[in-house]
Order: C-alpha cells, then sequence, then structure tokens
C-alpha cells in the first residue's frame, strides 16, 4: 500500500508532460495505489503533495473520476478580457442630513 505521498510523486512522474491532464477512475486508483478503500483525505494528502509540484488532483462530486491536471500560472486579470469589472464602483456612502427640529 503506497502512501499518499508516495502515490503523488508516481501519479507526477508518470504525467508530468501530460499537458492537457489526465483522469483515473476509482477501480484505477485502487489498484494503482494498493488499496481497496481510500478516503477524502488520502485524496486531499495527494493534492497536497502535487501542488508542491504544480498540480492538482481533484474528484468530481460523485467521486468516481479524479482529474490530475497542471496548476494554470497565469492570474485571470492578466487575460484582459471583459470579465473585468469596472474599477469605479457604483457604491455610495450615504451621508445622513441633520433633522431640523421644530
Amino acid at each position: 500500500m503506497k502512501s499518499a505521498k508516495e502515490f503523488a510523486i508516481w501519479l507526477h512522474e508518470r504525467f508530468k508532460e501530460a499537458k492537457s491532464g489526465v483522469y483515473l477512475t476509482k477501480a484505477d486508483i485502487a489498484a494503482l495505489s494498493g488499496r481497496q478503500r481510500f478516503t477524502h483525505e488520502f485524496i486531499t494528502d495527494i493534492h497536497y503533495e502535487l501542488a508542491l509540484k504544480g498540480m492538482g488532483f481533484v474528484t468530481d462530486t460523485h467521486r468516481e473520476k479524479f482529474y490530475l491536471f497542471h496548476l494554470p500560472t497565469t492570474y485571470w486579470q492578466a487575460q484582459g478580457d471583459g470579465y473585468q469589472e469596472d474599477s469605479q464602483s457604483n457604491v455610495r456612502t450615504i451621508v445622513q442630513s441633520k433633522r431640523h427640529t421644530s
């Protein structure tokens, strides 16, 4: 049975050249890691170890497919497209006026 760190190292070495990433099934992970069952913490630990090497490892909501991918290096605002919000805020400060008492 491989530890999360050992499995992460193996995944990185095996798939670091796959620029578009790969996915594995639950059965693949069980067979490749030597584990009959694995927990969410195991997946989180794999992701942590891979993130140190510039890769990510996440699952879908049903935990059937697990995605291995390269982490982006471009900041989202560097794309310079129409998604960037206007720097002019439409929020204005409300100034309460003094009430006149008669």
